[in-house]
């Protein structure tokens, strides 16, 4: 995990050596705003739009095999973001994974799986690259025994660089967050927010994208959450696309009897509209 935050970070620099022409003065409100929206990994679509105005991106995934072994995973997902008079930028993205495995002496079947997530963020952008952000999100983890957490904040972002759809954003800010957990077991408090994504084009058909987000408690710096990701998307026909994509979800305190690591994989077929 350590070695994947440090390629993630270098990434990141490199993307700010990458040359580029700079945006017209005239367009920098307009531009801004679709860098926001570029940063969380979805790119606006010149075709078919199914609800104008609106960018529109889903994503699902799923695996089976039977035989020696019996398993079976889903990961499907949904983003969708609106911009209002220029400035103003809305994004909202849900999660959610499944997943069992059969024993095969026993026979009966264990959860792998079973974790959902919604956030929104509202972004206003008020300098040149630079918003003013505020978020919640709602999320629960049954294998981790998390029953629900609550994390909403404020802060503030800036694009350090974008070259097409190649970018770099980070933002930092706060978050009040209040995990509640199946044994009884709570955790809440006032905790920093510090945030990285980006996204390296690598030709027309393929790119990387990435991010990075680093939640440490004020009153402890040893009570933190972690989430890695990195993805490879690969265009094939129009708007549809196929994503691999690695996470890694790292809760220094977890409930008790589980383990702090949760690393996963999977392939999905996406579309952006």
């Amino acid at each position: 995990m350590k070695r994947l935050t440090l390629y993630l970070s270098a990434l990141s620099a490199v993307l700010l050596l990458l040359p580029c022409g700079m945006l017209r003065a005239d367009d920098k409100l307009t531009a801004q705003v679709e860098e926001s929206a570029t940063a969380t990994g979805e790119a606006e679509r010149t075709g078919f739009s199914l609800l104008p105005g609106w960018l529109i991106d889903l994503s699902a995934g799923y695996s089976m095999n039977q035989g020696n072994s019996d398993t079976q995973n889903l990961l499907a997902r949904a983003a969708v973001i609106k911009k209002f008079a220029e400035t103003w930028e809305l994004i909202g993205k849900g999660e959610y994974a499944w997943g069992k495995v059969k024993d095969q002496v026993t026979e009966e079947y264990e959860q792998t799986a079973d974790r959902g997530q919604l956030s929104g963020q509202a972004n206003l952008f008020v300098i040149e690259n630079g918003f003013l952000y505020g978020r919640s999100e709602y999320s629960y983890d049954k294998i981790k025994e998390l029953d629900r957490r609550l994390d909403s904040g404020v802060g503030v972002g800036y694009n350090v660089y974008r070259c097409g759809e190649t970018f770099a954003a980070l933002e930092t800010g706060t978050s009040y967050i209040d995990s509640k957990y199946e044994d009884g077991q709570r955790d809440h408090g006032i905790f920093l927010r510090l945030a990285q994504n980006g996204a390296l084009k690598i030709n027309e058909r393929v790119t990387f994208i990435e991010s990075v987000e680093y939640k440490p408690k004020f009153e402890d710096f040893n009570d933190y959450l972690l989430n890695v990701e990195a993805s490879l998307r690969v265009s094939l026909l129009g708007n549809l696309y196929f994503q691999l994509t690695v996470t890694d979800r790292y809760d220094n305190q977890p409930a008790a009897g589980t383990e702090r690591n949760d690393l996963s994989m999977i392939g999905s077929l996406g579309l952006s509209l």
